[in-house]
Order: structure tokens, then C-alpha cells, then sequence
């Protein structure tokens, strides 16, 4: 299954440690045109590797996001959260994969081959939704996808510089990195904060590792692990069955109303 695992990279340094246990294919998001991940220059980043844009784009990304299409060809695929990014490269003759990766929207199969049938080569399956969900789309898709399969949900992206706005309002030093306790919910959430935004996560990562047993591996491009700050070690000993984190939303529906929360432990 190593052959199939795609993992983001956060220190060039752990490439070697990851393909010493048969992991070769990387996700490197590109500097200026994401968020929530440590991100690389362009000239950092190895051939044939997967690159992340996960911003949304305003009008100036978008111009110097089109400087540099040229040089994507010698990239292995894009993992795109902005249609524009999408419509763009489509129409252009840079021979790469383009994969629709809206974190909250690739939650059902019409969407899905929709996007399969017009460019896409693949999409990123939501984690918000639940295990018999994902059997069922990966068994009415008409190309494999990628399935995350460990990390930590990305609850909400904003553009604006919350942390520092909230810091400024209260005369605190600035942190951009911090874990916030929700009272109502009790849970807590992971808040990183760049030039592009704030972007909160669960605090808690999800671990699907005993799930895909079950499913179809022919359906599956990858399987997607989006590590934040965990140590190359750590994540190749959860691959090999190590058991960290929870079921995520394989097992219950998302909530979308503080008023329908009920405890969920």
C-alpha cells in the first residue's frame, strides 16, 4: 500500500526517511498560493511531485499565479482548491494532473464525475462525510480518487489575520500557532495564522487506516496523509498500524448547527 500513500512534506530532509519505507510520492504546497501547511519556493521542490494550491485566489494571486504555469510541467499533478486555477490550466498546454480538492464540496459522485468528465484527472475526497458515503461514491465514480486517510480536518479558512486582530485588541504579544479550548463543545482546535489568513483545524487528527480494509483499492489513486506536525517516524509507524487518533466522521454525520451538537465522544 506504500505505493500509494501521497504525504506532504514539511522539511525537505524527511524525503529520504519516507522512501526508505516505499513512500515516493510527495505533496509540497507552493509558497504564496496556500495555507495551513508549510510551504515551499517553486525552485525547492523536486521533479514529479504533487504540488498544493489551496488558496482562494483574488485577482493579483491570480496574475502572479499565471507568471509562473510555464514552469508547473515538470510537476507530477496540482491539487487545486480555486476553479480558476482549474479553468486555467485546463486551457493551457502544461501536460499535468489537475485535482479537484475543495475540502468541503467533493462529497458526492454527481459533483465528483462531473468534474472527471470535464479535465479533472482525479479529486480529493471530502472528510467530512461518513464511511457508507464514501463506499458509495467510490463505488458510482468513474475515475479513482484520492482518499485522505489521516490528519486533521480543516474546520474553516479565512482571509482575514484573525489571531493577530484578536492579539491587537487585547494588547498580546502575536502567536501564530495556538490551540483554542470551545467551551460549548468541548473540544479543541489547532489555529494557524499566515500572510494569507487563519486557518483552524481539529485539534485532534482522524485515522482511517482500519477503514480502507473494506474498500475497493481499485477506486483509489492515493491514499492522502496531510501531517501537520507530526515526525516522519511517527506517521510511518501509523501506516504500519500504530494506533493514533479517532474515526473521524466515518461513523456520524457532520454537524452543522451548534444546536443540533450533541456530545460526540
Amino acid at each position: 500500500m506504500n505505493n500509494k500513500i501521497l504525504i506532504n512534506i514539511n522539511n525537505l530532509d524527511e524525503i529520504d526517511i519516507y522512501k526508505k519505507a516505499s513512500i515516493t510520492n510527495f505533496l509540497f504546497p507552493l509558497e504564496e498560493f496556500s495555507i495551513g501547511f508549510k510551504a515551499f519556493k517553486l525552485n525547492e521542490i523536486p521533479d514529479n511531485s504533487y504540488i498544493l494550491v489551496n488558496r482562494i485566489f483574488d485577482k493579483k494571486t491570480l496574475d502572479n499565479f499565471i507568471k509562473i504555469v510555464p514552469e508547473l510541467k515538470r510537476f507530477k499533478g496540482i491539487l487545486f482548491e480555486d476553479i480558476g486555477v482549474f479553468n486555467l490550466l485546463k486551457n493551457s498546454n502544461i501536460d499535468i494532473e489537475l485535482i479537484w480538492n475543495q475540502a468541503h464540496f467533493v462529497i458526492n459522485y454527481n459533483s465528483i464525475n462531473f468534474y472527471l468528465n470535464n479535465g479533472c484527472n482525479s479529486a480529493v475526497l471530502s472528510s467530512d462525510i461518513t464511511g457508507n458515503e464514501i463506499k458509495e461514491i467510490l463505488s458510482k465514480v468513474n475515475k479513482s480518487i484520492i482518499l485522505p486517510v489521516f490528519g486533521n480536518n480543516m474546520i474553516m479558512y479565512s482571509r482575514r489575520k484573525l489571531l493577530t486582530n484578536y492579539n491587537t485588541y487585547n494588547n498580546i504579544d502575536n502567536i501564530n500557532d495556538v490551540i483554542l479550548d470551545e467551551t460549548h463543545t468541548n473540544n479543541k482546535f489547532f489555529v494557524r495564522e499566515s500572510d494569507y489568513g487563519t486557518v483552524i483545524f481539529s485539534n485532534s487528527e482522524f485515522n482511517y487506516f482500519n477503514f480502507i480494509k473494506d474498500i475497493d483499492d481499485n477506486k483509489i489513486k492515493y491514499y492522502l496523509i496531510c501531517n501537520i506536525n507530526k515526525s516522519p517516524e511517527d506517521i510511518i509507524s501509523i501506516i504500519n498500524g500504530k494506533n493514533i487518533g479517532n474515526d473521524g466522521f466515518l461513523n456520524k454525520k457532520t454537524v452543522y448547527k451548534m444546536s443540533e451538537y450533541t456530545d460526540r465522544k
